[in-house]
């Protein structure tokens, strides 16, 4: 069965430099975009478009069933127990940081998770709970140290309430042994929480199977860039009052009382984002319908292409060794540098002289960026007070190209080639810094 579709995988622009090329999607760790089945599914959806939950009318009524077609399609995407809902959010990082307010930790609570977590995955531990964040040691090419979590799940067992991890690594592609973290949690009736935003359009999730007791992904990672994230949960964290009170939180309000909406009603508040919903819907379904056996296939296939290849491009620095891409189960993200190059202006000049879409920076994780770079305390000070004083190029960073299901062989070509020309031959464009915004950009057409 055919993969499916993306809209922009054939799109071509007039580069800086005059010539017409493909521009070559390799950003996909970042944004995906979205498949033509599903921009098709939204534009047919809108034809009857109404006020779910606001109203009644024909159109009303459609959107209700649709909407209940579509939460069956994202429930069976992540096999997710009957004990289980959903609630949707902006993205993966206001999905966690809703879970981490519905939990109301104590200060005597605590919450293991990694020190290579991405920071949507950090910072919601220690800006809305009052429980103590314990990390895991992760090594530098982003793998969990399991030894060291064992000791610290049985250190802090009584108090320990949650474990929370990524289920693939936005920097590195490292995939955890899900199973194994669902069985250390639970050894000490504790949660399990998978930042899945990584995950979800690399692996088939399974909620039941794995263990997993709370997930949270955005739909902009799976091909419905519509502006949503899903939180997975267990209907028994939702019996509270809601971190987020407002519309549709009660069924009815007095100067001396309220009454609370059910559990699952009160936390979902407002007027749903539905074309966000259906645009995800459809995107599950259309990777389920094409069998993720095929996708991981094809997406197995490229990775290990680009991790034969990437190593042989002169002056190249690979972050991550080649053979963890072709010995382990990682998804296709490649963190690089060329050298005597600042990392954003790569990735200027891959998009100027080359249409090659990619992503400069820590890319939100910071820390083990640092790592990579060995940079010791005394010259971490210095590069945060001249980002405080504006200058954001002074921080350390690479490239990211990061492969999806849209990709081929000739993107892979494309990006070698275009690596193997700038460190043989420099750019063809002069740039000059822009520092507050983190970027160069080209001044002239000739050198």
């Amino acid at each position: 069965m055919a993969l499916p579709k993306v809209i922009g995988a054939n799109h071509t622009i007039t580069l800086t430099t005059g010539k017409k090329a493909r521009v070559v999607l390799l950003n996909n760790a970042a944004t995906t975009p979205p498949f033509e089945k599903t921009l098709k599914e939204v534009n047919h959806f809108l034809q009857t478009y109404g006020a779910l939950h606001r109203g009644a009318g024909p159109h009303a009524n459609i959107t209700f069933l649709k909407i209940q077609d579509a939460l069956n399609s994202i429930r069976k995407f992540l096999n997710l127990p009957e004990s289980h809902t959903l609630l949707f959010t902006q993205n993966t990082s206001a999905a966690i940081n809703l879970f981490a307010r519905l939990l109301r930790l104590k200060k005597s609570d605590v919450i293991i998770t990694s020190s290579i977590e991405h920071t949507s995955n950090n910072l919601p531990w220690r800006y809305n709970t009052e429980a103590q964040v314990v990390e895991v040691i992760a090594h530098e090419d982003g793998s969990i140290d399991y030894v060291d979590l064992e000791d610290k799940s049985a250190k802090h067992g009584q108090n320990l309430k949650l474990i929370t991890m990524t289920g693939a690594s936005n920097q590195t592609g490292y995939i955890p042994d899900i199973q194994r973290l669902s069985k250390i949690a639970h050894k000490y009736n504790a949660l399990l929480l998978i930042d899945a935003a990584q995950l979800a359009p690399h692996r088939k999730i399974d909620m039941k199977q794995d263990g997993v007791d709370a997930l949270a992904f955005s739909a902009h990672k799976v091909y419905a860039p519509f502006g949503i994230g899903v939180l997975a949960l267990p209907k028994s964290k939702l019996n509270t009052i809601p971190p987020d009170p407002c519309g549709g939180s009660i069924d009815m309000i007095s100067e001396t009382n309220i009454i609370w909406a059910p559990p699952q009603e009160r936390h979902q508040t407002g007027t749903w984002n539905v074309a966000g919903i259906i645009a995800l819907a459809a995107s599950c379904q259309a990777i389920m319908s094409a069998s993720w056996q095929e996708i991981e296939k094809h997406e197995r296939e490229l990775v290990k292409y680009m991790a034969e290849r990437l190593p042989k491009v002169p002056k190249i620095t690979m972050y991550v060794p080649p053979e963890k891409y072709l010995t382990e189960n990682r998804t296709g993200t490649f963190p690089f540098n060329l050298a005597g190059i600042h990392h954003a202006q790569l990735a200027s000049i891959l998009e100027h002289e080359y249409g090659i879409e990619t992503r400069a920076g820590t890319n939100c994780n910071h820390r083990l960026v640092r790592r990579w770079f060995n940079i010791s305390d005394v010259e971490q000070r210095q590069i945060e007070k001249q980002i405080a004083k504006g200058n954001r190029l002074a921080s350390y960073g690479i490239v990211r190209a990061s492969l999806a299901i849209h990709n081929t062989r000739q993107d892979i070509d494309l990006l070698l080639s275009a690596l193997t020309e700038i460190a043989k031959n420099g750019s063809k464009l002069k740039y000059k810094a822009v520092p507050h915004e983190e970027i160069f950009v080209p001044i002239t057409k000739t050198k």
